[in-house]
């Protein structure tokens, strides 16, 4: 008997995920179902109709988009959101957006700058002060 156990736990909590079946979460299998009744849809439709090759293009090129939408993330954003952001800037706004935090004191500190130098009271005064610099 070992004197030690061992317990598996993730490392972040928020990115707990329930595994249902076959290592898949919910979503992924219920993506993964929908991609495979599509392509079994558009072999179904197309198989008598076409040369083989080109029927197996179309049943991967059906079953794709369901596959993103169960296994794409990026920046934590499930797919569909992904595509309502790049709608949103690209066709929408016709541009890319970009992030850009706002920092309420770098306005006031550019604006007291561009005035004038801040004399600080408390501060001792420079016995070498920099080149082309005066001593106050």
């Amino acid at each position: 008997m070992a004197n030690s156990m061992q317990i598996k736990s993730n490392k972040e909590v928020r990115d707990y995920k329930e595994i249902v079946y076959f290592g898949m979460t919910v979503r992924q299998l219920l993506f993964t179902g929908l991609a495979g009744g599509a392509a079994l849809g558009v072999y179904f439709l197309c198989h008598r109709r076409m040369p083989m090759e080109m029927v197996s293009w179309l049943c991967m090129a059906a079953a794709v988009p369901f596959g993103a939408f169960g296994f794409v993330h990026w920046h934590g954003l499930p797919f569909e959101q992904i595509l309502l952001v790049l709608i949103r800037s690209r066709i929408v706004l016709g541009r890319p957006v970009f992030f850009r935090p706002e920092n309420p004191l770098r306005s006031i500190i550019t604006n007291t700058n561009r005035k004038g130098k801040c004399h600080d009271t408390n501060r001792k005064e420079d016995k070498n002060p920099a080149p082309g610099e005066k001593l106050l």
